[in-house]
């Protein structure tokens, strides 16, 4: 389960890679990441298995969070706020694609990709302090707590920061560095419960 934590940043890298290079005319900078598969865009259908398992890959990984934490009364919201952003991404990746352009969406389709972000992105936010709030008392854990509590600031900061920017000519960078903070959390959490995994009697 911590393993699926490793490999939902790595699909979606994996997307990013593919997707430019299959598109001469993309460019990291000014185009988004959901422009990879927007209405319209070559071998999109390809990209979207990619995009839906990096989200789907986040519902086992907060069950292995909630298993290898420790435990706590209300110690489940942490988890739970994470797989939802995970259940939630699978119809973001797997059907709501974004109007040609990603701003300013006419379409159904177009507008329920952004509703879906604007749900997702706090979920996970959120879903990282619920569980700073679960480990900072637990002295084996505390690095973790720390670690956890710093990225969701950074997240939150950067992600509030960057709000006017998001339709300039960056607009693909600032979001890069947004997803890239939370891919980051995945990826050491992830290693992290799965060492906590291999330490456990039943591991």
């Amino acid at each position: 389960l911590g393993l699926c934590g490793v490999l939902s940043p790595a699909f979606l890298v994996a997307a990013t890679v593919i997707g430019t290079g299959i598109r001469p005319d993309f460019d990291h900078v000014r185009h988004t990441i959901s422009e990879l598969y927007e209405v319209g865009a070559p071998h999109a259908g390809w990209l979207m298995v990619l995009f839906t398992a990096y989200h789907a890959l986040v519902i086992p990984f907060s069950v292995g969070l909630h298993r290898a934490l420790p435990g706590s009364r209300r110690g489940w919201i942490g988890p739970a706020m994470l797989g939802a952003a995970g259940a939630l991404g699978i119809p973001l990746g797997a059907w709501a694609r974004c109007d040609p352009g990603c701003f300013g969406a006419t379409t159904f389709r177009g507008q329920m990709h952004g509703v879906l972000v604007l749900l997702t992105v706090p979920l996970i936010y959120g879903a990282m302090l619920a569980i700073w709030n679960r480990l900072r008392h637990d002295s084996a854990w505390r690095p973790e707590a720390r670690y956890t509590l710093v990225t969701a600031i950074v997240g939150i900061a950067f992600g509030l920061g960057m709000t006017p920017f998001v339709q300039g000519p960056r607009a693909g960078l600032l979001e890069r560095i947004s997803v890239a903070i939370m891919l980051q959390w995945y990826l050491v959490m992830g290693l992290r419960v799965m060492r906590a995994a291999r330490r456990s009697p039943g591991g």
